[in-house]
């Protein structure tokens, strides 16, 4: 249960920082950067727009264009889990 926890922390603080206008969701535009800075971490080549827009479409569970912490968190983990193998 800890571990869980701590990934919604760390979910939570990344998701807050790249939620610019700060609504409560992730537009295309606010989550790119992030994606290319995972791609960095991860060492893979960086997203390019029709990857980003793809990715959004299979995230975006409610198909409402914008990204809520909870399909965020999805996502997160799984990106979480990855890098913890890298480090």
């Amino acid at each position: 249960m800890f571990y869980m926890k701590e990934t919604s922390d760390v979910a939570k603080k990344v998701f807050n920082e790249y939620d610019k206008n700060k609504d409560g969701a992730l537009t295309v535009e606010e989550i790119k950067p992030l994606l290319e800075r995972v791609a960095v971490l991860l060492k893979l080549p960086k997203p390019s727009d029709n990857d980003i827009d793809e990715g959004m479409k299979r995230l975006d569970l409610n198909k409402n264009g914008v990204l809520e912490f909870n399909e965020f968190f999805n996502f997160f983990r799984e990106i979480y889990n990855e890098s913890k193998q890298y480090n």
